[in-house]
């Protein structure tokens, strides 16, 4: 009876268990409570046992809780009231409560989650709009065969086709009182991919020209005037008249200065300001203070310190566009424009600004409808790729009017001051070459070809005006002199390198209208040494 009273008593030990095995942990032995003594009892103080169970030994079975009809597990409920209900709370609560570790994992991952929803919704959106607004701005219609550094040499049609000339232009726009047209504002930017260099060179708004089917005018008076011309003819469509006004000044451009311009890009003054003050600012470093007595910034007169100054869109703006400050004029706001051209590069560089969206996004809805270029998205990032590689070291500036090598000055013609060439209003032949002297072919500065020109005629001075000529291109030649005959009938080019140089031998063939060779049977030019000899004939 003693042995059945403790069995039924004793309540088994709460053991933890891994699939029904018991844990090592060792159970507490229980003391069967006291009897009375009776006659039918053994007279012992603690009762006989078989065994007290205190091994770990063999299977213990886990408690399954007992299921009610509805397949949920039923509990045993007090019969009082506040017992039922406290049980039935606590049953709740252990149905809800969850480690504290694991309730803030699980916030942790949706807040996560929820950030990362709206970054991809806020950014798709942002870059779907940057995207049509970019396609709106940057239609494309340009193009540049010096993109490709690795282009087919018979593709290039000559000097020149291995640079990118962008030339950008800004006007007054619709908030200028008078002269919104007037592109005051003209500059090539002359990308040269191949070497990874920049140059840029400021054109003087008073430049004389004289554009075909209209009249003789400054040459920032071009855009306008054919403009108004294409209006007159059809005043509903001022697209294609802006069309007919951009494509008049590029190809006075081309004319008048001798250089391919592969795009363009207009902007009127309030997208330019607006634009930097996008960016945040730009940076500038002046030698002198500047100041200028006709020019307001709100209602300040402009001026800028010695050293380096942080310019917000208006004071970028009045510095591009002032000249009565600065000692020459026209000539040296060429140059502030170049600076805060430099200035807008590195800026957008030090953001990142093409990797940004939002900034991208604020830029194209700053550009809209004020801005014209015939760039393309894809053409906008190639030039975006290059300018990141760029040094400020490899960036050269220069001008018409540069001090000790000037090819323009100033004059009259009627009643205007213009800017003119200096070999005469409409000899532009030193200009040209002093252009294409400072935007030297990519291609041709890479191989650097050593030429030898020979005069192979009785006429004297046919070698030094073709090697004149070719030093206006960028040519390295190294000498000039007589051929060891007199009597070529045509000009004829010798190739030493073996068409190594390629490009180099592209060009000198176009240019002279001939095809190279090896050697000349019958002429000995072992005294000459050079990569291209070139024998000029009659006429050169």
């Amino acid at each position: 009876m003693y042995i059945m009273y403790k069995f039924q008593s004793d309540k088994p030990n709460k053991q933890r268990t891994i699939d029904g095995f018991l844990s090592a942990e060792p159970r507490r032995s229980r003391i069967a409570p006291p009897v009375k003594a009776s006659s039918e009892s053994v007279h012992h103080t603690q009762p006989i046992l078989l065994d007290d169970f205190k091994r770990p030994d063999g299977f213990r079975g886990r408690s399954v809780p007992r299921l009610d009809s509805g397949g949920a597990i039923a509990h045993s409920l007090p019969n009082n009231t506040a017992g039922r209900a406290a049980l039935l709370a606590n049953i709740r609560d252990e149905k809800i409560k969850k480690p504290a570790h694991h309730r803030g994992r699980k916030i942790l991952l949706r807040s996560l989650l929820i950030l990362v929803v709206l970054v991809l919704c806020v950014g798709g959106f942002l870059f779907g709009k940057a995207w049509w607004t970019a396609h709106k701005v940057f239609k494309g219609g340009g193009s540049a065969l010096a993109f490709n550094k690795n282009i087919d040499p018979h593709l290039l049609n000559g000097e020149g086709d291995g640079r990118v000339n962008i030339l950008l232009m800004g006007k007054g726009g619709v908030t200028e009182a008078a002269g919104g047209d007037l592109t005051d504002s003209m500059m090539i930017a002359s990308i040269d991919p191949i070497n990874m260099k920049l140059s840029l060179l400021s054109i003087p708004r008073d430049l004389w020209v004289k554009p075909s089917g209209l009249w003789p005018m400054k040459i920032n008076a071009v855009y306008t005037s054919a403009k108004g011309q294409a209006l007159a003819k059809n005043p509903k469509d001022t697209k294609a008249a802006e069309a007919a006004g951009i494509a008049k000044t590029s190809s006075i451009v081309e004319q008048y200065l001798g250089v391919h311009m592969n795009y363009y890009a207009m902007i009127d003054f309030s997208a330019f300001q607006e634009a930097v003050d996008t960016l945040g600012g730009i940076d500038v470093t002046l030698s002198q203070s500047y100041s200028d007595p006709t020019m307001l910034v709100g209602d300040k007169l402009f001026y800028l310190p010695a050293g380096t100054s942080h310019l917000d869109g208006g004071h970028a703006l009045a510095y591009a566009r002032s000249r009565h400050g600065a000692a020459r004029g026209d000539f040296d706001r060429g140059e502030q424009q170049q600076q805060v051209i430099v200035g807008i590069k590195d800026k957008s560089l030090s953001l990142g600004t093409f990797a940004n969206p939002v900034k991208v996004s604020q830029l194209l809805d700053t550009f809209g409808s004020r801005v014209q270029t015939n760039l393309s998205i894809d053409d906008m990032m190639r030039v975006y790729g290059i300018t990141k590689q760029l040094n400020n070291s490899n960036i050269s500036h220069f001008d018409l009017a540069e001090t000790g090598d000037a090819v323009v000055t100033t004059g009259a013609v009627g009643d205007q001051s213009v800017v003119m060439p200096k070999a005469g209003v409409d000899n532009y032949d030193a200009v040209r070459a002093f252009v294409r002297s400072h935007l030297v072919d990519g291609f041709i500065a890479k191989e650097n070809a050593s030429i030898i020109v020979l005069n192979g005629t009785s006429q004297s001075g046919l070698a030094q005006k073709r090697a004149d000529e070719l030093k206006g291109y960028g040519y390295n030649v190294i000498q000039v002199a007589d051929a060891p005959v007199k009597n070529a009938t045509s000009t004829q080019l010798v190739d030493n390198t073996k068409g190594v140089k390629k490009y180099t031998k592209h060009y000198l063939e176009q240019r002279l209208g001939t095809t190279a060779v090896s050697s000349i049977k019958g002429l000995d030019l072992s005294a000459f040494s050079a990569d291209f000899i070139i024998i000029t004939g009659p006429q050169g």
